[in-house]
């Protein structure tokens, strides 16, 4: 799922390299840089779920994936926020400095943690929730896994995630008098269509868990396949396509407003 959304970025990117006329312009350049790095993301999620199996290839892979979706984000929203504000038009340094001055020192502290906590720390099965009468049993529906966890710091990850994809929505204002009520509204509705996939995605994968929660209870069996080793569209292959599709939006918001400028 995230090898086709790297696919899907690249192809995108490199059109717009061909047929965009705003490349020289802050907020072209950086729409251009947003598609590269969500593509970027896509790709080293993949890396990092082809190698998560092996507890010493994902301490590592496992932190570039989240460097990688922390300066995705900011790249993406720093555009967000170019294109609303017509290159950063009268807008304070504080502004533009904030994002990466926040992703930097989220990204030190997480190197930091990972570099501090041993491996045995941090690796662990994953535990689905299920009818009591399977005992807790995934292997045969390929759901059981293991995989370094964040602790006690699962949610301050999380929540940062959704701080900096939000921080675009401070700049609504200007772009209502900037871009007009018009395109502005329709640029607001994606971005927020963009932040309640991925919220939702996110609670899919780990709050609700869907369907895996379903498929222990031997139910919507539609989603696994059990006859090719395991193969299962889980929670989380649920969340990558979610992920995909609100970047889609994000992107679609970008080029709409460029278009009417």
């Amino acid at each position: 799922t995230h090898i086709g959304g790297a696919a899907i970025f690249v192809a995108y990117a490199i059109v717009r390299h061909t047929l965009a006329r705003d490349e020289g312009t802050v907020e072209g350049d950086l729409t251009t840089a947003a598609g590269w790095t969500i593509a970027a993301v896509f790709l080293t999620s993949s890396v990092y779920h082809a190698t998560a199996p092996d507890a010493h290839f994902a301490m590592v892979t496992r932190v570039l994936d989240y460097i990688a979706i922390y300066i995705g984000i900011t790249v993406s929203t720093t555009a967000d926020i170019a294109v609303a504000t017509r290159g950063f038009s009268n807008v304070p340094y504080e502004t533009i400095a904030d994002l990466p001055l926040a992703t930097a020192l989220l990204v030190a502290f997480f190197v930091w943690r990972r570099w501090m906590l041993p491996i045995d720390e941090t690796w662990t099965e994953h535990q689905r929730k299920g009818n009591k009468k399977l005992d807790g049993c995934s292997l045969c529906l390929g759901l059981f896994s293991r995989g370094h966890c964040d602790g006690a710091h699962i949610h301050a990850r999380q929540a940062t995630s959704l701080l900096i994809f939000a921080n675009f929505f401070m700049s609504a204002p200007t772009a209502f008098a900037l871009l007009g009520s018009g395109v502005a509204s329709v640029v607001l509705v994606l971005q927020v269509l963009g932040f309640v996939l991925v919220t939702f995605g996110m609670a899919i994968d780990r709050v609700l868990e869907f369907p895996d929660g379903l498929l222990l209870e031997q139910e919507d069996t539609c989603f696994a396949c059990p006859s090719s080793c395991g193969g299962v569209m889980n929670s989380h292959a649920v969340w990558h396509i979610i992920a995909v599709l609100s970047a889609m939006c994000t992107v679609f918001s970008r080029e709409f407003a460029l278009f009417n400028y």
